[in-house]
């Protein structure tokens, strides 16, 4: 099957904007900002209630959903539910349980309020940005999506979504659910899936950008939002780092591996990528992997790349390879990233390429390859001294997603205190950030800011303080005074020295002053 197969031209209609539809972005975002303002004047109640059928419309129509999700690499139907519809509905179900909580308003404390303030009590609300572009993912097109889009109307924004070319279908099932679950049509904005749609919405404004995609996108969109300063999370690309630690239970750790390897066709920014271990268990490392690889399972187990993505990826290893690394395997069938066929497409790319996982040994962290975003069923496996010597060489990568610590419970702990990762799983890899509780977020070239979790749902929107005073006493209305310096140089003393004794004479000259000044009235 081609990937032209696999993406068949998208039927956007309603509130949607497709090429060369008369509708502006400009009318449909005025529209938004109409709904949007109703909507956010709902109780979070009354908008958690509205996305509550969502989780058995996601059970409902998973079929659909299934088929309308065309990832070239996605391998089953299996990896469908766990890795997208599943987590997704938990997601749901997660923010009936906690959303109110999470944005309700929060109070001054008067315990906590510096005494010279005098009487008053301050609210901090969480207020929606207005409307949320959401430019989503290709390789988990239904849930990275779908997770942001949910917490930002959840939030009282309006949301805009564009696409990855190939996710269209998916974006519009997404929005068919969620206004048949309750949601104002008016409050959701399809855009088209090319990258000229995505400008568009930037140069018509709007008040938040949620991007998760590569660094090199972070940065072309960061550009169009430093004029108008527009808030921006970045969940960009990964190169994640795998620690394997004295003690760790090797057979695990390469099952986990070539888990993280095959899963989406490798196509997962938080796949493990460089996998730093100590060279006294190289070799039982080594031939435990082996035989993995060399089972009838991996042997024949093959995926979908893009044509531009399998060329990087071979000019990656070649260049790897002449600075000393070496292909790990006994089928260059499958370690090799040959070419077994190309399919030619005219949606997404030109061309896909078939290819088995790819294993390079004695990577040094300083070969490009280490420092470089592929899609695909990559792994790196780097020799070192200890974890001391890991850490060294996991710095030479700019990217700082996730990472992986095998090994006993105490000493991975400790060692995670020192891994620069927005997220850091001890004894497992990528399935642990499926809880929808958690935050997800990375550092350096992986970005800023995160989604999902407590955090993500915040992110979503901004912090309004109302204080309000009580009271008749407003010393700063009144005409300065000459005493005014004595006083706060007491006060300052009273409230702040670092002894009983200074605080005491700052209590006196505050008395003193204070005085005079009455006198001076």
């Amino acid at each position: 099957m081609s990937v032209a197969e696999f993406l068949p031209p998208p039927n956007l209609d309603g509130n949607s904007i497709a090429k060369g539809a008369s509708q502006t972005v400009e009318g449909m975002f005025s529209k938004a900002y109409g709904a949007q303002l109703t909507w956010s004047q709902l109780p979070i109640k009354e908008r958690i209630a509205r996305l509550k059928p969502l989780r058995s419309l996601l059970v409902k129509n998973r079929k659909r959903i299934a088929d309308s999700i065309l990832v070239p690499s996605r391998q089953d139907y299996r990896e469908t539910i766990a890795s997208e519809i599943l987590p997704l509905a938990d997601c749901v179900q997660w923010l009936g349980r906690r959303a109110r909580k999470i944005l309700e308003p929060r109070y001054s404390h008067r315990r906590f309020t510096p005494f010279w303030l005098g009487t008053i009590r301050s609210t901090i609300f969480r207020v929606p940005h207005g409307i949320v572009l959401i430019i989503g993912a290709g390789n988990y097109p239904l849930f990275l999506t779908g997770v942001q889009v949910l917490q930002a109307l959840v939030a009282g924004n309006a949301v805009a979504i564009k696409p990855a070319p190939g996710a269209e279908r998916t974006s519009q099932l997404l929005v068919e659910l969620l206004v048949e679950s309750g949601i104002p049509q008016e409050l959701l904005v399809l855009l088209d899936s090319d990258i000229h749609a995505g400008e568009q919405a930037l140069e018509a404004g709007v008040d938040k950008v949620v991007l998760t995609g590569s660094s090199r996108t972070g940065r072309s969109v960061l550009k169009m939002l430093a004029d108008s300063l527009t808030p921006a999370t970045m969940e960009l690309s990964g190169c994640d780092a795998v620690y394997v630690l004295p003690g760790a239970d090797l057979i695990r750790v390469c099952d986990l591996l070539l888990f993280g390897m095959r899963l989406n066709g490798g196509a997962t920014c938080m796949a493990p990528r460089r996998v730093f271990v100590p060279r006294k268990l190289s070799e039982v490392f080594h031939r435990l992997l082996s035989e993995r690889l060399r089972s009838d399972y991996a042997k024949n187990w093959r995926t979908v790349v893009p044509a531009s993505v399998h060329k990087r990826l071979w000019d990656a290893v070649e260049a790897a390879v002449g600075q000393g690394a070496k292909i790990f395997s006994d089928s260059p069938r499958g370690s090799l990233p040959s070419v077994d066929r190309i399919e030619h497409a005219e949606h997404a790319h030109s061309s896909t390429v078939r290819i088995g996982p790819v294993v390079l040994t004695d990577v040094l962290p300083t070969m490009a390859i280490c420092s470089m975003d592929l899609f695909a069923p990559l792994l790196l496996v780097v020799p070192v001294e200890d974890w001391s010597d890991a850490l060294l060489a996991d710095s030479k990568c700019p990217y700082a997603l996730t990472a992986s610590v095998y090994g006993p419970l105490e000493d991975a702990i400790r060692l995670a205190k020192y891994i620069s990762a927005g997220t850091i799983t001890i004894n497992d890899t990528i399935v642990p950030t499926a809880d929808p509780q958690l935050p997800f977020g990375g550092r350096g070239e992986s970005g800023y800011g995160v989604t999902r979790g407590d955090e993500g749902l915040l992110e979503m929107t901004t912090p309004k303080v109302v204080s309000i005073r009580k009271g008749k006493w407003l010393p700063h209305a009144q005409v300065p005074q000459p005493a005014d310096e004595e006083l706060l140089d007491g006060l300052l003393q009273l409230a702040h020295s670092g002894s009983w004794i200074d605080r005491f004479r700052g209590l006196q000259q505050t008395l003193q002053a204070a005085f005079k000044s009455r006198r001076q009235n």
